[in-house]
């Protein structure tokens, strides 16, 4: 139980430290977004999916593994050997991530011009190519210290990270005016890059300062030493199928976003236009949609373990309640902010990304949000079952489903069509994973709490809306407080009419992460 307990209090860390990252982030794209534009950021987005792919590929598996091994060896009271699991760990995932540098380099010419589409990503992939060891070794240093339960360094060293960022973002912003977009681009890259390696190096540190101090303690240690081809063995192991799994993923989604620009043009729209329409999809709107799931992701992290101790103690009615409370958590979370942003996507978007006209963007996109948000809790609910199988297979279904429309109905429909296959293929995803929760477990479904009664608040919400900005447009002449005011009111006469309707608004987190 009390293992239980410091999980919860470690995922309560990482929620608030993963908020404060994401605040911050946020303004750093806020600001990027104003200094180079749509364009700017559609190109700046369109490397992404090449990083992410070779570096969720490399970090997922060895951070997971690095952690299960670190833990099992201190839950045995062996002190010798987390410090040279980590140790092996850096060494195989830095020359991993070292290969997969150097064969990208061998084709950064095919990477940019071919496989990306554009010359001009060529500076900013050549950027990146140094930075893949050094976040493959930020992962194995977090595995480290997630395994010692010691969530802080991890928590501390994102934030350090997103402050690195912006503050070389602000010293070079004036520069980005003077640049041409492959350049300005470059150069964010490069404060991207710069905040990577400002986390490595915090987390480097605090390790060698740990590892220092227990080598002058080394004849007080407990514990056999294991043999390190058997730490390499078992860190393969236990990492390899994330890794594989990690990069089906990744392949698919990098083929979904550098597909989206390519088959725009290939509908008759020029390349300036196709980058700065994927620039706001993907760059300014998605991110926004994107903001609340902070704590539906968080839930999925802490579903994990409260799955897994109700499964232990043989206690379905305990897992039960716990799933059946989350969904309903995450049902409500997609209401509100489907409402937010069907009622007021112009307001918002031009509030934070001036004269770049993403509301029509925003307002589609707005009935995404339910799925978009149900879908990570409910693939936390199957990794706490022990399903990730299964979980894949249906992540796999949603994206052919994506790629499907981008590479066929965007020529002819437009980025609309896109929009609706996020739309269909996400409310498939979470039909699939509900399907195979409700399978597993043998709960009931319950209609009238997750779905009627959220449903009824936000229609109610929609329906009154637009007496309520009558009502503060009347009161409040700034523009950025009325759309603030607005959305807060909003959100309080949501859950107001939750609540009246029979929705119990105390039962969320809390409830999650208790024990009983």
């Amino acid at each position: 139980m009390a293992r239980f307990r410091n999980f919860a209090a470690g995922a309560i860390i990482l929620t608030f430290a993963a908020l404060i990252a994401r605040v911050i982030g946020f303004v750093y794209r806020i600001y990027l977004s104003n200094l180079i534009g749509a364009e700017g950021i559609g190109l700046f987005q369109l490397i992404s999916p090449v990083y992410a792919l070779v570096i969720l590929t490399l970090t997922s598996g060895i951070s997971v593994a690095v952690s299960k091994m670190v833990a099992s060896e201190t839950a045995r009271k062996n002190q010798l050997n987390p410090g040279e699991i980590t140790l092996i760990a850096l060494l195989v995932v830095i020359t991993a991530g070292a290969a997969a540098s150097l064969l990208i380099l061998l084709n950064l010419h095919g990477i940019a011009n071919s496989l990306l589409g554009d010359s001009r990503t060529y500076l900013s992939v050549l950027v990146l190519i140094p930075c893949i060891p050094i976040v493959a070794a930020a992962s194995a240093l977090k595995g480290y210290f997630y395994g010692m339960q010691n969530v802080m360094p991890p928590a501390i060293s994102q934030i350090i990270e997103q402050f690195v960022r912006i503050a070389l973002l602000f010293a070079a912003g004036p520069m980005l005016f003077k640049l041409g977009l492959e350049y300005a681009c470059a150069l964010a890259t490069v404060c991207m890059a710069a905040g990577e390696v400002s986390n490595m190096l915090f987390l480097a540190l605090l390790f060698a300062v740990k590892r220092k101090r227990r080598k002058k303690a080394d004849n007080m240690l407990k514990g056999q030493a294991r043999r390190k081809i058997s730490i390499i063995r078992e860190l393969i192991r236990i990492s390899t199928p994330i890794s594989i799994n990690r990069f089906i993923t990744s392949a698919m989604s990098a083929v979904e976003v550098i597909l989206i620009p390519a088959r725009l043009l290939a509908g008759g729209m020029d390349a300036k236009l196709s980058m700065e329409l994927f620039g706001k999809l993907s760059g300014m709107a998605m991110p926004l949609i994107y903001f609340p799931s902070v704590v539906t992701s968080s839930l999925a992290v802490t579903l994990v373990p409260a799955i897994s101790e109700a499964l232990s103690l043989d206690n379905r009615r305990l897992m039960a309640s716990r799933i059946s409370k989350s969904i309903q958590v995450s049902f409500i979370i997609g209401f509100l902010f489907t409402v937010i942003f069907v009622m007021f996507p112009d307001s918002i978007g031009n509030m934070i990304y001036k004269k770049e006209n993403i509301g029509s963007l925003l307002r589609m996109l707005a009935f995404s949000c339910t799925f978009l948000y149900l879908q990570q809790t409910l693939t936390g609910i199957l990794n706490g079952l022990g399903k990730q199988g299964i979980s894949l297979r249906n992540s796999v279904i949603g994206y052919s489903i994506r790629i499907a429309a981008v590479y066929f109905l965007i020529p002819v429909y437009g980025i609309d069509a896109y929009i609706f296959s996020i739309i269909f293929s996400t409310f498939a995803v979470c039909l699939l994973n509900l399907t195979a929760t409700v399978k597993f477990t043998g709960m009931k479904p319950d209609i009238a709490g997750w779905l009627l009664k959220p449903a009824l608040a936000g229609a109610l919400v929609i329906y009154t809306g637009k007496y309520v900005q009558i009502l503060v447009d009347s009161l409040f002449t700034g523009y950025t407080a009325g759309v603030l005011i607005n959305v807060a009111l909003s959100s309080f006469i949501f859950l107001g009419l939750g609540y009246l309707t029979g929705i119990p608004m105390d039962t969320g987190l809390r409830r999650l992460i208790k024990v009983r």
